[in-house]
Parts: C-alpha cells; structure tokens; sequence
C-alpha cells in the first residue's frame, strides 16, 4: 500500500519557491509521454529536512541572513536532525516560519511575457514567453532584448516573423516589471537555447530608439507624441504629456487633427520621450534659478 501526502492549494502554489533544487522549467516544457525530471527525484526521509544553505535558497538570501534569523527569533523552528555545525531543520516548519515573518510570499499567479505581432500583412499573431527576462537599453543607439521559455511550435513562428523581408513589429508587450510596451519597428529572434532537460529558451531583440507605450486595448499599437512649432495655447484641449509633445484632436481650435503644426513625432514613453521631459525639466529648473 502506497500513503499519499494530501496538499492544499497554498502548498501547491509554492511549490517552486519551497523546492528550488527542482528544474521547475524542466518541468514544465517536458513533453506527454516522456519521463518527468521530478522521477529521478529521491523522496527519501531526508526529503524534507533542510540545512541552512537550502533556506537560505527558499528565501533568496545568503546563509548569513538565515543564520542571524535564528539567532534573533526565538521561535524560529529548532532542528531535527544533524549536527551543531549542520543542523537540520524540518521544512514544512521553515516554510511556516518564513511565510509567517514576511521572508517568502505565495506566488500570485505564473511569471510570463505576453506578446502581440504584427507581421507584414498587418495581422496580428500572439504568444507568450515563461520567466521572461526583460532589459531595456537606456540608449537609442541600442537594442532592448527579451528572453523566456517557450514551446517549439511558437519559437518556429516567431522567428518566421522576425525573419521575414519586412521583419514583425511588436504591437504590444506585457511583462512584469513594466508597462505594456509597443516597438513600430523590426523584431528579431537573436538567440534559440535548448537546455538539457528539453527547454527551449528565445531572446528577442529590437532597436532602442523605436521603443514606446503601447495604447490601450488588449492589441494597441504605440502612442505617438506630436512636439509642436511652439507650446499649445490656453485654448487647447488636446492631452498633453511630460515630454512637451500633444496627440491633436479634431475638436481642438488650435490643432486639430492635422500633423501640420507639429515639429516632431515620437513614441511616448520610449528614449526619446524620456529624453525630451529631462531636456524640458531642466530648462525649467534653469529659468527659475535666473
């Protein structure tokens, strides 16, 4: 006979965090029929005793951190096994304690990257990246880069997109951490990775300069500012923006919706918007001090 262990949907939930020895992508991109990672897994009694290095790896902190917790925590969990160098402690109780003192949280909700493409035909195609990994250049001269886990089927697809003549343009990009994002420009696939459990990991890459806030809507495209001749007057009602720059409505008197009095396009939120609100700031802070 076989005992079973029942878990409640909180145990579930933090199943990656409380177990970070496991290959979790592994994991997940194993394919229906082939042998899961977790079947090499030993579930001996040690199973579930811990040192201080593996709390220490639950809670993302150093050994220090854990070691000065248990000094100065009288009801931090006392070892059951080991010795009075490596003590061994339950981890049910661990993760208890850590959930209880704020140190660890239960996961809210899966970490992904959802993206909406437009290829050259104008139509939309949609896909998502596991544990995305987003950096943003600061430079318009460089390129902004996207990595995440993801199944063979939509790694093929998008870099069909991105390898087309015109290449894809990103209509919108939702990830944590930031806004959602929209690229009028190429995107390209840079980099196709295969661990050895299987997974496959992509990096997307796209220039800096044409970087904007994507508009609202599950498939918006980048908001654009217009930068007018000379600043808008007391009568406009057109929405205005850090940077300086206006989007022109038709019932506005004194734009319009017309590109006749604007000095420059651009879209907002990216470099260039960024850069315009810094440049205007400052001049601000300079007229003041004259």
């Amino acid at each position: 006979m076989t005992t079973v262990p029942l878990y409640d949907a909180q145990e579930i939930a933090l199943l990656e965090v409380v177990r970070p020895c496991v290959d979790w992508r592994a994991v997940r991109a194993a394919r229906a029929g082939s042998r899961s990672p977790l079947a090499a897994l030993d579930p001996s009694p040690g199973w579930e005793r811990v040192l201080l290095a593996e709390v220490a790896r639950i809670a993302r902190v150093g050994r220090a951190a854990v070691a000065c917790w248990r000094r100065r925590h009288d009801d931090f969990p006392d070892p059951v096994a080991g010795t009075d160098v490596h003590p061994q402690f339950d981890r049910r109780a661990v993760v208890a304690w850590l959930l209880a003192h704020d140190k660890i949280g239960v996961p809210t909700g899966p970490t992904i990257a959802a993206l909406v493409l437009a290829g050259a035909g104008g139509a939309s195609h949609r896909f998502r990246l596991d544990d995305p990994w987003l950096a943003l250049a600061d430079d318009a001269a460089g390129e902004d880069c996207l990595s995440g886990w993801s199944i063979d089927e939509d790694a093929d697809a998008l870099a069909a997109l991105a390898g087309g003549e015109f290449g894809a343009s990103l209509r919108r990009l939702t990830a944590p951490g930031t806004g959602p994002l929209a690229v009028p420009g190429e995107v390209r696939a840079i980099e196709r990775f295969r661990s050895g459990s299987g997974g496959l990991r992509l990096t997307l890459a796209w220039p800096a300069g044409l970087r904007g806030t994507a508009g609202s809507g599950p498939a918006g495209g980048v908001v654009r500012h217009a930068v007018a001749y000379v600043g808008p007057g007391g009568a406009c009602v057109c929405a205005r923006h850090d940077c300086g720059g206006v989007v022109p409505v038709s019932w506005c008197a004194e734009h319009g919706d017309t590109v006749a009095p604007v000095l420059e396009w651009h879209p907002g939120g990216g470099i260039r918007c960024t850069d315009l609100s810094r440049s205007r700031g400052l001049a601000a802070v300079a007229g003041r001090a004259d």
